[in-house]
């Protein structure tokens, strides 16, 4: 059986651009340039959608889930999941919208992160170059599918533990990523023991409390350098008291200095690292 669905389109901003390549009765791909500061409300889909940052990035609330998402990653927004996208920085998306009968093989109900793989930035980017025949357009979107099977899920991207406990801690150092307080710290104000929210976080986001913060903190980094801070105004801004260490956390977590991210978010050549 087929259905012909095409994408619902909400909220484009005024000064974003799109260009859609429809590339099936069954499947379309849209390319998205924003400006920093372009926002799609929340909203939802019909289809499946599967996106991709090909540069920039994007913050995306899906579930009452805050992830901060860059190239190295692909989203998967299953059919009628609400969601916002926000983007901090200069950003192009590229998304594939395709009919839930279309899945891939196994449970594919809940959004997810996966780690991305270039040929399916490739694949993407293919699909809204040009017009492919319809043959390359089905073995386009079969391809894709086959990968998003193989791919790692991501799970340091950063999220919102469901504990409405570590929720409270988790909120308010993303609000101040600066907040130096550790978790037995967090634990006294909150009245419940330090492994009870050392288990949330895991059992939540994956990660320990302090990987999360780590990751917090650089996530927020990134939009202040975005913005046009200094390297070592971003580390202190987000709590590190020393820039040599932010700048190695930062490539740790990235695989750039913070002063090439700064220069390829503003569209700058690359300053000499500091």
């Amino acid at each position: 059986m087929s259905l012909q669905l095409h994408s619902t389109v909400v909220a484009m901003p005024a000064d974003g651009s799109r260009a859609v390549e429809e590339t099936s009765a069954l499947f379309t791909v849209s390319r998205d340039r924003l400006s920093a500061g372009s926002r799609f409300e929340m909203h939802s889909h019909q289809e499946d959608q599967v996106a991709w940052m090909a540069t920039g990035s994007v913050d995306l609330e899906v579930l009452g889930e805050r992830w901060h998402l860059r190239p190295e990653h692909v989203m998967w927004i299953p059919a009628a999941t609400m969601h916002e996208m926000r983007f901090p920085e200069a950003s192009e998306i590229v998304s594939m919208y395709v009919d839930p009968l279309l899945r891939p093989a196994g449970d594919w109900s809940e959004p997810r992160t996966l780690a991305s793989d270039p040929l399916v930035g490739a694949l993407l980017l293919h699909l809204t170059e040009g017009v492919p025949s319809p043959a390359r357009r089905a073995r386009c979107r079969g391809l894709l599918a086959d990968l998003l099977v193989e791919l790692p899920v991501v799970r340091d991207v950063v999220a919102l533990p469901r504990d409405p406990r570590a929720r409270v801690v988790a909120s308010r150092l993303l609000d101040d990523p600066a907040e130096p307080r550790d978790l037995d710290d967090w634990a006294l104000e909150l009245g419940v023991s330090a492994k009870t929210l050392a288990r949330a976080f895991v059992r939540g986001t994956g990660t320990t409390f302090r990987q999360w913060r780590v990751n917090a903190r650089l996530h927020a980094a990134t939009r202040l350098l975005a913005e046009g801070a200094s390297v070592g105004d971003a580390g202190i801004a987000v709590g590190y008291v020393s820039t040599s260490s932010f700048i190695a956390a930062f490539r740790r977590r990235f695989g750039l200095t913070p002063a090439r991210y700064a220069a390829e978010a503003r569209g700058r050549s690359t300053p000499a690292d500091r």
